[in-house]
């Protein structure tokens, strides 16, 4: 054998121990989790224009921007001004022919690049009122309100303009989400997730709490926001009846329920994603579709633990954390949609003092290996 064959041997042994160690969940709910670490995506501005832009128009094209009324908002959404007249890439031409170069100065909002999706959200001429309701609307301020008070998600209900299938919608969903917290239970927090930087607040910090939002679909004060939900899927712009979207953490729905999918079946299980474990893994993984908001949410999570107690320290969590947790068939159950995870959980200490373990034979298994090949 010779002497690099031990070491290779090694390294795929290792390989193929790490790879099956689970990814445990960890045990703040989705909500929290999504709600400190997943920032909104920025949305896409574009100006399109030929020649010089007038005052007014340079004053409008500055407040999508970060010093201008964007910035003060903290309006996830970044701004590019193309001029026609110089000779722009192929696709700013293309995309300024698609939404119609008829009237300039444009502006045409799109979706984040990260959202996958290419439809534009939004086109029109560039003024300071239209850029101020792209930006901010009293819909998306009453849901940022409620966000920062700390709801776990609110339900926007886009209305069909049927009064009487709008009104059985709202019954149905505004009786689901109050039954829910009876019987629906947050995980308990684990002391060595609050250590690893996991989430700011203790299990007091927590709310098991929905709220309905009802939005009309022709109210003219919403309509880019009402295109940023109906651009969430290739065909709610067809849909005729109304619907639902789960809204939580810094401003993303998570999926639309329309028409009779709004029912207990599905309305459950988005909730019981929504409060239960999270996997902890990067946004895109995920489901949902990230909404423009106007807020600052780091003053947000901020402003919510000022009133919290303080949390304990590295030393009082090391001493009290248990060796392992054992999850009741109850709560595992509720948090299966989450996590994918049951059983038993151990601490990312034991974990690591596993590895660390196998890591040390390892190499002592080397060191022997090469003096036998000679």
């Amino acid at each position: 054998m010779s002497r690099k064959s031990p070491h290779l041997f090694l390294l795929l042994t290792l390989g193929a121990i790490l790879c099956a160690i689970p990814a445990w969940a960890c045990s703040v709910p989705v909500f929290r989790y999504a709600l400190e670490h997943w920032a909104a995506a920025p949305f896409q501005a574009f100006v399109f224009h030929r020649g010089p832009l007038s005052e007014a128009q340079q004053a409008a094209a500055r407040d999508l921007g970060p010093d201008g009324l964007a910035g003060e908002l903290h309006a996830n959404i970044s701004l590019r001004t193309v001029d026609l007249d110089q000779d722009p890439p192929p696709e700013m031409l293309e995309l300024s022919h698609e939404a119609g170069e008829t009237s300039l100065p444009l502006l045409v909002a799109r979706f984040p690049a990260t959202n996958r999706l290419t439809s534009t959200v939004w086109s029109g001429p560039l003024t300071a009122e239209n850029v101020a309701q792209l930006l901010d609307s009293p819909a998306r301020q009453e849901i940022v309100e409620r966000l920062a008070e700390g709801e776990s998600t609110v339900w926007v209900l886009l209305e069909s303009g049927d009064a009487a299938r709008d009104s059985a919608a709202a019954e149905l969903l505004d009786a689901r989400l109050k039954y829910l917290p009876s019987v629906l239970q947050l995980p308990k927090l684990d002391a060595q997730d609050i250590a690893n930087g996991l989430v700011s607040v203790g299990q007091e910090g927590l709310r098991l709490d929905f709220s309905l939002f009802r939005l009309s679909r022709d109210d003219p004060h919403e309509q880019p926001f009402i295109r940023m939900l109906l651009g969430a899927e290739a065909d709610l712009k067809d849909v005729k009846a109304p619907i639902v979207f789960p809204v939580f953490c810094q401003g993303r729905a998570l999926y639309a329920l329309a028409g009779d999918g709004i029912k207990h079946e599905t309305i459950d299980k988005a909730a019981e994603f929504l409060i239960g474990k999270c996997s902890c893994e990067v946004k895109e993984r995920n489901p949902g579709m990230d909404l423009l908001l106007g807020a600052d949410w780091k003053a947000i999570v901020e402003s919510q633990i000022a009133g919290i107690p303080d949390l304990p320290t590295m030393a009082e969590l090391t001493k009290s954390a248990p060796v392992s947790v054992t999850i009741s068939a109850k709560s595992d159950a509720s948090s299966s949609t989450a996590s994918n995870h049951s059983g038993t959980r151990r601490p990312l200490l034991g974990i690591w003092l596993i590895v660390g373990a196998l890591i040390v034979t390892g190499l002592f298994v080397a060191s022997i290996f090469p003096r036998r090949g000679k």
